[in-house]
């Protein structure tokens, strides 16, 4: 049995499998390279005829970054087989509430990026300023970091392995990275995104089944857990006060990830939706992206974390907050034979390169088409601004390179961009449904929400004038609790800036609701503009049918974890539970996003861009 730090000599084999990988990667970017375009919208958005599927395998493999391996799996040895009740919170409800509500909308609007958005929906300083804050704060704060945090991420698993420094890691990956992202442009980012969903999915199968055989089978695995850990960490449904994961830590980030989901399509996590959004072929799809990916997103995860529950037998002492994140890389060392080391070492690559290609991809889409092109180089041709964008992609792989180096834990970076994003969130749907809401209170929101979070998470709480009150403090979950204080003191802010400055101007507003047809209140644009109401309902119907779509992938999850545990009964109710549920999800999707009638398409190519009426400077692809 490996001690805690012994590491791995790869064998020729090993070394021939990662080699396959990586010439993989540079022939694909070869390959795609004349399918990219030698224009904006081929190169940044694979010209807007991808499939809802292939953009959710896409972002499914992308949000694996800073959660990969080390992290994930460092959590699953701290709490057990209720780990996936981790990702459900973070991603479950939000995206299936993104994908009934504002997929849709977002699509409809025939944007290039998403931050051209503010000049649609506002007017004036504002609208710019707004635009060039969020393309500046994604590419510029949000993907360096999750950059850092996956680079960060590989280093935790290349160290234990094969006693690799970080600077070590960097140098094998960093030039692969760079040849196939800036060849290919996004088309080999998604392309490469679902072979490498294929390779993560089928190592970490090959690991749960050999951990199987190595226990005796799912019952003796299950048995195991409960002799080494207790019979906490061999149940699937978490205890209300565990102090990594209990119900306040579960709530917190359901709450914190929901809220505001999907009516910003860049959001401070560095979430790449809009370009996955805008680059599908019409709005059904763009909302089909986003079930796509919760479904493989929490397969990707399930299998990855599954096989960690044999580490908290075998290593009792990886159970603290320092070795946690070697979990990982301890389990490919005892288990994985020459060949399967390789491939498990492959997926790992995979996994993070994926995330790392998207943000060089995207962050330089916002940087050209946002500040570069709408600000500062206003008439160039095509080929100078794909050149800008190929720079600015290596640029921000530079500054995630500083992150990685910088940085000493994967969760902790999680916790804080949360924190830092979610003040902010309320101000997200507010814009889609209220036409009072204006510029002026979106940059409250906006420039006044991380502030306030930094603020009480750095000078406020610390104090101990403002320690809190019996009823609210949480112990180690405090610092969810100063994320719910920061965003009700942020929606509060925004809510006052809306009521003391005058509305957006009502020819502006009609505009945008002539091309958006949003949902929620806007009766005095819609009578303003002659056009029909929105219609009654629609954001509750929204409501309603989202939380059948977590429940049914969910279940799924739930019914393969008790499955691997032997626990045969409670596996059959989870199945029973996910068809009864992806039933009526099935039905409630269909009604709320049918097919476009043929009436709806030529109503849309009748319709002038609005984008070319507030941005004069845009440059048609040719």
């Amino acid at each position: 049995m490996p001690s805690l730090f012994e590491s791995t000599q790869l064998s020729l084999l090993d070394w021939s499998v990662l080699g396959l990988y990586f010439g993989g990667l540079l022939l694909l970017g070869v390959l795609l390279r004349k399918r990219s375009g030698d224009d904006l919208e081929g190169y940044f958005l694979a010209g807007r005829k991808l499939p809802g599927w292939l953009n959710g395998f896409s972002y499914a493999a992308t949000c694996m970054n800073a959660d990969v391996a080390p992290a994930y799996c460092g959590m699953t040895v701290v709490t057990g087989a209720f780990i996936c009740w981790f990702y459900f919170a973070r991603f479950g409800l939000a995206l299936m509430i993104a994908a009934l509500l504002f997929a849709g909308l977002w699509r409809r609007l025939n944007l290039r990026t998403s931050p051209e958005f503010y000049e649609l929906r506002f007017s004036g300083g504002p609208a710019l300023t707004m635009r060039s804050w969020v393309a500046l704060r994604s590419a510029l704060i949000a993907l360096p970091a999750w950059t850092g945090a996956g680079l960060l991420g590989l280093h935790k698993i290349s160290s234990p392995l094969l006693e690799w420094s970080i600077f070590t890691t960097l140098a094998v990956v960093i030039p692969v990275i760079l040849f196939y992202v800036l060849a290919s442009g996004y088309v080999g980012v998604v392309t490469s995104d679902f072979f490498q969903t294929l390779i993560i999915i089928g190592s970490s199968i090959l690991l749960m089944i050999i951990v199987l055989v190595d226990f005796g089978g799912p019952t003796q695995l299950y048995d195991a857990l409960i002799q080494s850990a207790g019979t906490e960490a061999a149940s699937v449904f978490p205890p209300v006060g565990h102090e990594v994961l209990g119900l306040i830590a579960i709530a917190a980030w359901t709450m914190g990830t929901a809220i505001g989901y999907g009516g910003d399509a860049a959001p401070m996590a560095g979430a790449m939706e809009g370009q996955r959004i805008l680059s599908c072929r019409n709005e059904r799809e763009s909302a089909k992206m986003y079930v796509w990916t919760t479904v493989v997103l929490f397969v990707l995860l399930a299998t990855l974390t599954l096989p960690a529950l044999a580490a908290m037998v075998h290593w009792p002492e990886v159970r603290t907050a320092e070795q946690k994140e070697l979990a990982y890389g301890m389990l490919l060392a005892k288990y994985l034979p020459p060949g399967l080391l390789g491939l498990a070492l492959s997926a790992v690559l995979a996994s993070i390169m994926s995330t790392v290609s998207s943000n060089m991809n995207f962050g330089a889409q916002v940087l050209v088409n946002d500040v570069y092109q709408r600000s500062l180089v206003k008439k160039a041709s095509v080929k100078h601004y794909l050149l800008m964008g190929k720079v600015f992609s290596a640029g921000i792989l530079i500054l995630g390179i500083l992150v990685a180096v910088a940085a000493t834990n994967v969760i902790q970076i999680s916790i804080f961009m949360l924190g830092l994003s979610s003040a902010e969130l309320t101000a997200n749907w507010a814009q889609w449904w209220w036409w009072r809401f204006n510029g002026w209170a979106r940059l409250a929101a906006s420039l006044g929400g991380p502030l306030i979070f930094v603020m009480n998470k750095l000078f406020v709480f610390p104090n101990p004038w403002f320690a809190f009150p019996s009823l609210l403090d949480f112990g180690p979950h405090n610092d969810y609790m100063i994320i719910f204080v920061s965003m009700g003191m942020t929606f509060l802010f925004w809510v006052t800036v809306a009521w003391l400055t005058p509305p957006e101007p009502m020819s502006h507003l009609i505009e945008f609701y002539r091309q958006a047809r949003p949902f929620g209140l806007w009766r005095p644009v819609a009578e303003a503009a002659g056009e029909p109401l929105p219609p009654r309902g629609r954001i509750a119907s929204g409501f309603v049918v989202a939380p059948f779509g977590t429940v049914m992938v969910a279940a799924g999850i739930l019914a393969l974890s008790l499955l691997f545990l032997g626990r045969w009964n409670g596996a059959a109710i989870a199945a029973a539970t996910m068809l009864i549920s992806g039933t009526v999800f099935y039905f409630g999707f269909s009604r709320l996003i049918p097919p476009r009638s043929t009436g709806d398409l030529e109503r849309d190519a009748q319709q002038k861009p609005f984008r070319e009426k507030v941005d004069p400077h845009y440059v048609e692809s040719p």
